[in-house]
């Protein structure tokens, strides 16, 4: 390893340490600790996108935080198809690392073209757990199939476990009661976010239509 390779690495770690501490502030919501989450994932590792899954009390899962519209596409596929690495990671509870989705065509042939379309080649999904258990995954997505180097993987399980961590702490500080309450909090700011983002691009569409129309005028 070259002295540059070296400092590249110390930096990231160091970076990554930082980010840690960010995301294990217990003046976070949930919402906010998964979006650091993620994009620390896509600053430190050779991901290109990234997102989070967890289960409610039942089992379900729901698209928790995503770093773009393709990412949360990707995850949703795989939610309404019942296929994908999220959802065989959630269930294994292994770590699902497929560097080219086009060998897994036949497994997951809806996840696969979904993220084709996307532009997206390559996927892992690292169990978030809690105790002997899961809770969901975080998924990584990449725009190539270089797949990730044993750093990345490091670094990937350490920012999944800090996820469960920033679970924990807000539990801790008693902002919420239980982890179902954390999950379905979260779950329900998410779909306000949703809901918002619909509004707003319903909007900025009536706003171009009626641009349009007195243009024409």
């Amino acid at each position: 390893m070259t002295r540059s390779e070296a400092h590249r690495g110390e930096d990231r770690f160091e970076r990554l340490s930082k980010g840690l501490s960010s995301v294990l502030n217990p003046d976070l919501e949930v919402l906010d600790a998964m979006d650091r989450v993620i994009t620390a994932c896509v600053e430190l590792t050779s991901a290109t996108e990234a997102g989070i899954v967890l289960a409610d009390a039942s089992g379900t899962l729901h698209v928790i935080a995503s770093t773009s519209e393709r990412t949360s596409d990707a995850e949703e596929a795989q939610l309404g198809t019942n296929e994908g690495s999220c959802l065989d990671c959630f269930r294994t509870g292994k770590t699902i690392d497929v560097p080219d989705v086009t060998t897994h065509e036949t497994v997951w042939p809806t996840f696969a073209e979904t993220m084709h379309e996307r532009g997206l080649r390559g996927t892992l999904a690292e169990p978030i757990r809690l105790r002997d258990g899961t809770i969901g995954s975080m998924c990584l997505f990449a725009d190539h199939t270089d797949g990730h180097d044993d750093r990345d993987v490091v670094l990937i399980q350490l920012l999944a476990d800090a996820a469960s961590a920033a679970l924990v702490r807000q539990r801790d500080a008693g902002r919420l009661r239980t982890f179902e309450e954390q999950i379905d909090d979260a779950i329900q700011a998410r779909v306000l976010v949703e809901q918002a983002k619909g509004a707003l691009a319903y909007r900025r569409g009536n706003a171009r239509l009626l641009d349009a129309a007195l243009g024409q005028r």
